[in-house]
C-alpha cells in the first residue's frame, strides 16, 4: 500500500472517530430524564421477565421496536435463558461492546467455560471445557460453521465472522448433540446475527462504530438499517487494520535475532481484514417471515508468528502466513406459524458457506541448506438444508426435524525449492514422489451428512420439567482412495426443578459424538509442527462422549449467580496409533479420556449510599483432564489432554453512577501451566516453550484493567479502556505471540 493511501485511510479513520465523539457529546446533552426512570423500573421486574425486559430496554436505547420472542437455535428451546436446563451463557451486544479485547471473540474471553487461543493475531480458536478445533462445535446463526476439513487443533474460522454483524454469542456447555449434531463433545458456540433492520422503525437509520486501539490498530464499521412497508433490511461494511502489536516492557525477551531491539512492536502480528454483509426480511405474509442473510470476509497477509524466527527462535523458519483467506455465506430462512395444523411452527433454513485459504510456508530443510516454499490452496464448500417443526400438545413441546449437509473440497499444492542455496532466488518447482498426496485433503473429496432428530420438553408441573431427545446421524464420504460411512444414535435426558421463582437447578446426562472428518480420513498432518506425520484412515468410526452435569442458577432483578459441575468421558478417541515396530502413525480409534471441572458466574449488587448500582462481577472456570495416548513402542501413556488443564477467570467490580454512566475494574487471571499439566507433545512446542520453560510449563498471570463507559437511549455509546495497567508480559497458552502491554482503547457507536 502506498504512503498516500495510508495517509488517506488514517485521515478517514480519524475523521470518523471525531464525528462519533462529537455526536456522543451532543447526545449526552439531549438525554431525557425518562431513561433513568425506565431503567430503575426495569430493575424491579420479576426474574422470568428480566431477560425480556432487558432486551426491550436495549431496543429502546437504540430507537428500536420490540421483536418477537427468539428461539435459541443451539438448543431448539424457546425458553428464556434462566429456564434452560443447560449451562448456557449469552454474551449480548452490550457486553461485546464494552468488554476488554480487540476482536468480538476476545471480548468474551475468560467467560464461563470458554477461553480463547490466538495462534496468530488473525485467529481466535475457542477452547470449550478444555477442547477445541474439530471437537468443539461452532455454529453461525444456528447452522453449522464447523466444516469437514476442521483441524484437530486451534483454527481461525470463528475469527472470520465480522464484529459488525453479530448481535450475541451463545455458549452452550456440555452436549447439545441431539439437536446440533456432530463435534460438540464439550459444548458449542453460536454466533448470532443481528436481525434484519435491527428493529429500526423508520426507512433508514445510519450507524457508525469504531474502536481505536493503541496496542493493535483500528476497527471501523458502518451501515444502514431500516423498515419500509413489510420489508426490513440491514447493509453494513467494516475495515480492520492492525499494526504490529505493542507488547509490554519485557516483550523483547520473546523476540529473537540480531535486530530484536529495533522492533517498535511484536513482529509479524499485523494484518488487515474487511467485510461486507446484508440482511433482508419480508413480513408481508400472514404468520410468516422470510429472511435472507449474506456476507463476505477477506483477510490479507495474516501471519502466524510461530512460523518466523523472530518470534519462535527456530532458525530454519522464514515465514508462514495466509494470503488471502476468505469466508462467504448465504442463509435463507422461512419461519412459519401455520394456523389450525398439528405444527405450531415450521422453520426451514437453506445455507451455503465457502471457506477459501492460501497458506504459504517458507523454511530451510535438509540440514538447513535448502530453501523451500510450500503453498496450500484449500477450498471447502458446504450446502445445507434443515427443516425444524414445533408442536405443542398439552404440557409437551415437541421439536423435530431433518438435516441434509453436502460438503466438498478443492485443493491444490505447490512446492518450490532452491537445491543450491538458502535464498528464494533460483527456486524452481519441485515435485517429490507422492506429489498428489501433498495436498491437505485429496482434491475433490465429498462428505455428506444426513440426520433426523426429535426432542420433547414435558412441563410436568409449575416446578418440574423433563427434556428428552434422540438423534440419528448418517455420514458418508468419497475420495480417490476410499469411500465409507458411519452412523450414530445420540440421546439426552435433562430434568430441571424451578423450586423458587428466582432459583432453578438441573441435572443432565447426554451422549455426544464426533464423526471422523476429512482431515481424519485422508491426507497427512504434522502435529504442532513437530515433524511427526500422521496419515489419515478411511475406516474410522466416531468418537463418542458421555457428559454428566448438574447446575444451579439464581436470577432476581439484575442479580445473577450460576454454578455448574461436569464430568465428560470420551471413548474411541481418534488418535495417532502405531503398527508394531513402526514410528509412523495413522489415525485410529484409540483409547479413552476424561474431562471434569466446574464453572461459576456472578453479577451481584451490594447496597450503596449513592449511585445506581455497585456489583461484584466475574466468573471462574476449572478443567482437569487425562487421556490415554498410544506410543510408538506399543505402550499407553496417561497424560493431560493438550492444553486442557486450566484454572482461569475474571473478578471485578462494576459501579453505575446513573442509567447512563458506569465504570468497571477487573482482574483477568490464568493459573500457571505446570509440568504435570503438560502433554508430552507440548514440551517442544514453541508456543509454550518460548514464553515458558523447556518442559513446556508456563507461568500464570493476572492482568488488571479499568473500563468506563457512557450510553444513551438513542443508540449512542462510548467506552474508554485502560488495559493491562501493570504493563505485564504474558501470553495466552499456545498462542504464537505475547499479548498487548499497556493499552488505551477508545470505542464507540453512533446512530442517526
Amino acid at each position: 500500500m502506498t504512503k498516500g493511501k495510508l495517509k488517506m485511510r488514517n485521515f478517514l479513520f480519524r475523521a470518523c472517530f471525531l464525528a462519533l465523539l462529537n455526536g456522543a457529546i451532543l447526545a449526552e446533552e439531549a438525554v431525557p430524564n425518562e431513561s433513568k426512570k425506565n431503567k430503575d423500573a426495569q430493575e424491579t421486574k420479576d426474574l422470568k421477565t428480566s431477560e425480556e425486559s432487558k432486551q426491550k430496554d436495549l431496543a429502546k436505547q437504540n430507537n428500536l421496536v420490540s421483536l418477537p420472542k427468539e428461539v435459541i437455535s443451539a438448543t431448539r428451546l424457546s425458553l428464556n435463558l434462566f429456564e434452560q436446563p443447560y449451562a448456557i451463557f449469552r454474551h449480548d451486544r452490550e457486553k461485546l461492546n464494552n468488554n476488554v479485547g480487540r476482536t468480538v471473540l476476545e471480548r468474551m474471553d475468560y467467560g464461563p467455560g470458554v477461553i480463547m487461543q490466538h495462534t496468530a493475531p488473525g485467529q481466535t480458536s475457542p477452547y470449550i471445557r478444555g477442547l477445541t478445533g474439530r471437537q468443539s462445535l461452532l455454529l453461525f446463526n444456528g447452522v453449522r460453521l464447523s466444516h469437514a476439513t476442521m483441524r484437530s487443533g486451534p483454527n481461525q474460522y470463528a475469527g472470520l465472522i465480522p464484529d459488525m454483524s453479530i448481535e450475541s454469542i451463545d455458549v452452550i456447555l456440555g452436549s447439545s448433540g441431539v439437536v446440533s449434531g456432530s463435534d460438540g463433545l464439550t459444548g458449542a458456540l453460536d454466533l448470532r446475527l443481528a436481525t434484519p433492520g435491527r428493529g429500526v422503525d423508520k426507512p433508514a437509520s445510519i450507524f457508525l462504530n469504531t474502536r481505536v486501539d493503541s496496542a493493535n490498530g483500528v476497527q471501523t464499521a458502518t451501515g444502514i438499517d431500516g423498515k419500509v412497508g413489510n420489508w426490513r433490511y440491514s447493509i453494513e461494511g467494516s475495515m480492520d487494520e492492525y499494526h504490529d502489536r505493542v507488547g509490554s516492557k519485557d516483550a523483547e525477551e520473546n523476540i529473537f535475532g540480531e535486530n530484536k531491539n529495533a522492533y517498535d512492536g511484536i513482529p509479524n502480528t499485523a494484518y488487515n481484514q474487511w467485510a461486507i454483509a446484508g440482511r433482508l426480511a419480508y413480513d408481508g405474509f400472514s404468520n410468516r417471515t422470510i429472511e435472507l442473510a449474506l456476507g463476505h470476509t477477506y483477510q490479507d497477509d495474516a501471519r502466524r508468528p510461530d512460523g518466523y524466527f523472530e518470534n519462535s527462535g527456530v532458525a530454519n523458519r522464514i515465514s508462514r502466513y495466509y494470503d488471502p483467506e476468505t469466508f462467504s455465506y448465504l442463509h435463507l430462512r422461512d419461519d412459519w406459524a401455520p394456523e389450525d395444523l398439528f405444527i405450531d411452527r415450521l422453520t426451514t433454513t437453506i445455507w451455503w458457506h465457502q471457506q477459501d485459504e492460501i497458506q504459504v510456508r517458507e523454511d530451510l530443510t535438509s540440514s538447513d541448506t535448502v530453501y523451500r516454499r510450500r503453498e496450500n490452496d484449500d477450498l471447502t464448500k458446504s450446502i445445507g438444508l434443515e427443516s425444524q417443526a414445533t408442536s405443542n400438545i398439552g404440557s409437551h413441546t415437541l421439536t423435530y426435524g431433518a438435516l441434509i449437509l453436502l460438503e466438498g473440497t478443492d485443493n491444490e499444492y505447490r512446492e518450490y525449492r532452491n537445491l543450491t542455496g538458502v535464498t528464494p532466488s533460483g527456486a524452481t518447482e519441485y515435485k517429490p514422489e507422492g506429489w498428489n498426496k501433498s495436498t491437505t485433503i485429496t482434491d475433490g473429496a465429498k462428505y455428506n451428512t444426513y440426520a433426523l432428530y426429535a426432542q420433547d420438553l414435558w412441563k410436568i408441573n409449575d416446578k418440574w420439567s423433563l427434556l428428552t431427545g434422540l438423534r440419528y446421524t448418517y455420514v458418508n464420504w468419497d475420495f480417490d482412495v476410499a469411500d465409507n460411512n458411519v452412523d450414530d444414535l445420540t440421546g439426552s435426558l435433562r430434568v430441571s426443578w424451578n423450586f423458587r421463582d428466582d432459583m432453578i437447578t438441573f441435572l443432565g446426562a447426554s451422549k455426544s459424538f464426533r464423526a471422523p472428518n476429512l482431515t481424519d480420513l485422508d491426507g497427512a498432518s504434522d502435529r504442532a509442527s513437530s515433524g511427526t506425520i500422521t496419515f489419515g484412515n478411511p475406516d474410522l468410526k466416531p468418537e463418542v462422549g458421555y457428559t454428566f452435569e448438574a447446575g444451579w442458577r439464581y436470577n432476581k432483578e439484575r442479580n445473577l449467580l450460576a454454578a455448574t459441575i461436569f464430568y465428560t468421558t470420551l471413548d474411541d478417541v481418534i488418535q495417532t496409533v502405531y503398527e508394531p515396530g513402526s514410528t509412523t502413525g495413522k489415525s485410529g480409534n484409540g483409547e479413552s479420556a476424561y474431562l471434569r471441572g466446574f464453572e461459576l458466574e456472578w453479577d451481584y449488587g451490594l447496597p450503596v449510599p449513592f449511585g445506581n448500582r455497585f456489583a461484584l462481577v466475574g466468573s471462574i472456570s476449572y478443567v482437569d483432564s487425562e487421556a490415554e495416548v498410544p506410543q510408538a513402542d506399543g505402550s499407553i501413556l496417561k497424560e493431560p489432554i493438550s492444553r486442557a488443564n486450566r484454572v482461569y477467570g475474571i473478578v471485578g467490580i462494576r459501579y453505575e453512577i446513573n442509567s447512563n454512566w458506569w465504570a468497571k475494574a477487573q482482574l483477568r487471571f490464568h493459573d500457571s501451566y505446570d509440568e504435570g499439566d503438560i502433554a508430552k507433545g507440548d514440551e517442544t512446542d514453541v508456543r509454550l516453550t518460548v514464553p515458558g520453560n523447556s518442559d513446556g510449563s508456563v507461568p500464570g498471570f493476572g492482568i488488571f484493567d479499568i473500563v468506563a463507559g457512557w450510553t444513551n437511549n438513542e443508540g449512542r455509546w462510548l467506552t474508554l479502556t485502560l488495559e493491562n495497567l501493570g504493563n505485564t508480559n504474558y501470553r495466552q497458552l499456545g498462542s504464537g505471540s505475547d499479548a498487548p502491554g499497556f493499552n488505551v482503547v477508545l470505542a464507540g457507536g453512533i446512530r442517526f
